[in-house]
């Protein structure tokens, strides 16, 4: 992978029905590159699927992170057993038997027990519990940001949702024909829940296929440090090596980002970099792979 193919993967990751080119428009390359490059990254499995789903704050979920280190061997059977939990969504398998475990929270009542169950399955000692609070986007991504605050949606939209569920880029006349519709109607209904923040259009990203480098750097800031400024900071002085920060509205002093490298020479260099920033501490684990899974979030699609 180079610099093009990693912003390339965070266009899609924001929004995967985006065109070839849309995309030729944001990176200035011909449409025709552009085709080759995600063919190649779909063929290569580091682009797993083009996903649809109702967006978290759509229906008013609570977007959770746990991640501690493991006493048990990250196996087939482990990661089965915490992703047939209703809100499980997201597994990151790392170095040091590092778990960085997503899930979707219907209620905050509700956080206490999925804690326990991730901490007797996965056998992690004081698991760190993160609600999260905000993705920070790196440039070139243009991140949606919701236009309204209404969340109307009717059974058309997610008849439509759920057409795109795992495949996002069927064309509108495929959606058109699933759902008993005309594609101007699809196409129209569509605009409408992207700009009002209504649906996720997403890739399911795995790091194990690329033979690049792909880690979470664990930065615990000073306390009297702006962590939203900082966080901002981070992104437009990495870019493109680190590529989102996650911050937590729990954890004040700590963001948690993603970093991409060619080797892990570079990697050693990028933190080293950080590390004279103004923080406390600073620690990293490879991402050796990534697993997905539809939570009680997109069954809803299916009542």
């Amino acid at each position: 992978m180079d610099e093009l193919d990693l912003k390339i993967i965070l266009l899609l990751m924001n929004n995967s029905r985006l065109t070839y080119r849309e995309i030729s428009d944001y990176l200035d390359l011909s449409v025709n590159a552009i085709y080759k490059r995600v063919q190649n990254l779909v063929d290569l499995g580091i682009i797993e699927s083009f996903t649809a789903r109702l967006k978290p704050y759509a229906i008013n979920a609570i977007y959770i992170f746990i991640f501690g280190q493991s006493n048990k061997t990250l196996n087939t059977t482990l990661i089965t057993q915490l992703g047939e939990h209703e809100k499980t969504w997201q597994i990151i398998q790392s170095s040091r038997n590092y778990m960085y475990i997503g899930a979707m929270l219907e209620k905050i009542f509700q956080l206490e027990e999925y804690v326990q169950f991730v901490s007797n399955i996965a056998k992690i000692q004081s698991p760190n519990v993160g609600i999260l609070s905000g993705i920070q986007y790196t440039s070139p991504v243009p991140y949606i940001v919701p236009r309204s605050n209404s969340m109307n949606y009717d059974t058309l939209d997610i008849e439509i949702i759920r057409s795109l569920h795992r495949d996002a880029r069927k064309t509108t006349t495929m959606v058109a024909d699933e759902v008993k519709s005309t594609p101007n109607t699809v196409r129209r209904r569509l605009d409408r829940l992207i700009k009002e923040g209504i649906i996720e259009l997403s890739i399911n990203f795995n790091p194990k296929a690329s033979s690049d480098i792909f880690a979470v750097f664990q930065i615990e800031t000073n306390p009297n440090v702006n962590k939203t400024n900082f966080a901002k900071m981070l992104n437009e002085k990495y870019h493109p090596n680190l590529f989102y920060v996650w911050t937590f509205s729990n954890l004040p002093n700590l963001i948690n980002c993603w970093v991409w490298t060619n080797n892990m020479e570079e990697l050693h260099e990028v933190a080293e970099k950080i590390k004279r920033e103004n923080i406390n501490s600073l620690i990293f684990d490879i991402m050796y792979q990534a697993f997905y899974f539809d939570t009680w979030k997109e069954q809803k699609l299916y009542e």
